[in-house]
């Protein structure tokens, strides 16, 4: 074979793998269209049988509202006292339980964090 039919033999076949992966490239175009189109087909579904219950429970509610006005009293809501000492103690019994150490655990300073914090950190640090 000549260096002329070579060339247009790798001529040809990078022809028909460029053909190849244009076709594959709009199947799956055309196949994540429909998926969409179908998805959003199903959401809309949803949002209106979503709104028909909400309509009917309105009306519900109307209904019984008109029927029996009673005076609603606000229940007394309960404040949740909370001792921290009993809870820095069961954490300090913990953490000298699970050291085994023979030293005694001192509780110099409680501090509350909020899980944010931890979850941000963990965010950067552990990224991959």
């Amino acid at each position: 074979m000549s260096v002329f039919g070579k060339i247009v033999y790798g001529l040809q076949v990078a022809a028909i793998g460029l053909v190849v992966v244009f076709l594959g490239l709009t199947i799956l175009i055309a196949f994540i269209t429909l998926m969409a189109q179908v998805f959003k087909a199903i959401d809309a579904k949803k949002a209106a049988k979503a709104k028909a219950e909400a309509e009917a429970k309105a009306q519900a509610a109307a209904q019984a509202v008109e029927a029996a006005p009673a005076v609603i009293e606000p229940e007394p809501v309960a404040e949740e006292v909370t001792d921290d000492g009993e809870l820095i103690a069961v954490i300090a019994a913990a953490i000298a339980a699970f050291t085994d150490s023979d030293k005694q655990l001192v509780v110099r300073k409680v501090r509350r964090v909020s899980g944010w914090n931890r979850a941000g950190r963990a965010e950067q640090v552990y990224r991959f």
